[in-house]
């Protein structure tokens, strides 16, 4: 008998093992930062010098502490921070996870199309594709063109957001702003980014819903407030998930995931028109024109035009463009052509 016990004793501490592991299995899976490409003890050259860059880190890992209290018991628990985006987007009363997701998307995007300068006064440009040097040529003049159309958007947002460098399926390139939580990475329930994870993304997949999938149905946890009454990030007022603008102020839209395709064109030189929005202001001469292109916008980088970073970079309240000028030393030229080519595949070939 006591034979049998000794040898039943094995099998009992394997069962109570494998009970534990299923505790372990249901363990709430929670957003963090990983590791960057890069040091962030020795910075991001004169745009984002050491603790500029920590402050930058500090904030994504700040969105996502607070994105996992908002989601905690939810649907969302244990998703991940795209399909977070496209989940809570139509939902008013799930604002402030889509806030917290957006922005943690956004900025990640934004610091993984940054590299090191390969010296203080150098940059990445001899690493932009001829196929894409090419079509900012035909959709901008040049690229000193482009620069000037970007950085002027970007000084002439008057609050928070990103200023994007995007494509469509043909090739033709554009630059767009959004406001406050607003985000081009996810359009008709589709995760745009190209490979790479989400700083804080747990999948190794990005997230892609069908671009027709239906709105999902608010299901009963939805009717509740928000599970934590954080306020929002600095600089950013509860906003419509879909509009990244203050819910009192938001324009009828009715898909403010489709921005309209903001576009200087040599080709198109002495048309007399209007910017895109009030955000996206130009001077008269410009020879800007709005184009609606394909229905497919792909974003390519952004710039994070949040005052904290430019801040905490040393360049005082009125720095902004200073700072920015320092942005193309820094910005990954190999990986946006290489995420140019990943789009538009074929066609830029057969039409260069």
């Amino acid at each position: 008998m006591s034979n049998l016990s000794l040898r039943l004793i094995p099998s009992n501490l394997r069962r109570s093992c494998f009970v534990l592991d299923g505790i372990k299995s249901r363990t709430r899976n929670v957003h963090k930062v990983p590791p960057l490409q890069y040091s962030i003890e020795k910075g991001l050259g004169k745009f984002l010098p050491p603790l500029a860059l920590k402050t930058v880190v500090e904030y994504q890992q700040g969105l996502l502490d607070r994105l996992n209290e908002e989601v905690k018991d939810t649907a969302e628990e244990n998703m991940s921070v795209a399909q977070t985006v496209i989940n809570t987007s139509t939902l008013r009363e799930r604002t402030l996870a889509f806030n917290y997701a957006s922005l943690a998307l956004n900025n990640s995007f934004f610091l993984d199309h940054l590299k090191p300068p390969p010296s203080p006064d150098s940059d990445h440009e001899d690493k932009i594709s001829i196929e894409l040097l090419n079509h900012i040529r035909r959709s901008h003049g040049d690229l000193k063109q482009l620069k000037s159309t970007f950085s002027s958007a970007a000084l002439s947002l008057f609050t928070n957001g990103f200023v994007w460098f995007v494509c469509d399926s043909n090739g033709a390139t554009g630059v767009l702003p959004t406001l406050g939580p607003g985000t081009l990475l996810v359009r008709s329930r589709t995760y745009m980014g190209k490979d790479g994870l989400v700083l804080g993304q747990k999948y190794s997949d990005p997230v892609v819903s069908p671009p027709n999938a239906p709105k999902p149905q608010n299901p009963a946890w939805s009717r509740a407030q928000s599970p934590t009454p954080h306020p929002s990030p600095p600089g950013v007022s509860p906003s419509s998930p879909t509009s990244g603008i203050s819910g009192t102020n938001t324009p009828s839209n009715p898909d403010p995931l489709r921005p309209r395709f903001l576009h200087t064109s040599a080709s198109r030189s002495g048309l007399n028109t209007t910017p895109a929005s009030l955000y996206s202001s130009l001077k008269p001469t410009s020879t800007a024109s709005m184009l609606n292109v394909g229905q497919v916008l792909y974003p390519l980088f952004c710039v994070s035009v949040h005052e904290h970073a430019w801040l905490s970079a040393g360049y005082g309240v009125w720095g902004r463009e200073e700072w920015l000028r320092q942005f193309w030393k820094v910005l990954d030229w190999q990986k946006v052509s290489m995420s140019f080519q990943a789009v538009c595949g074929n066609h830029t070939a057969s039409t260069i």
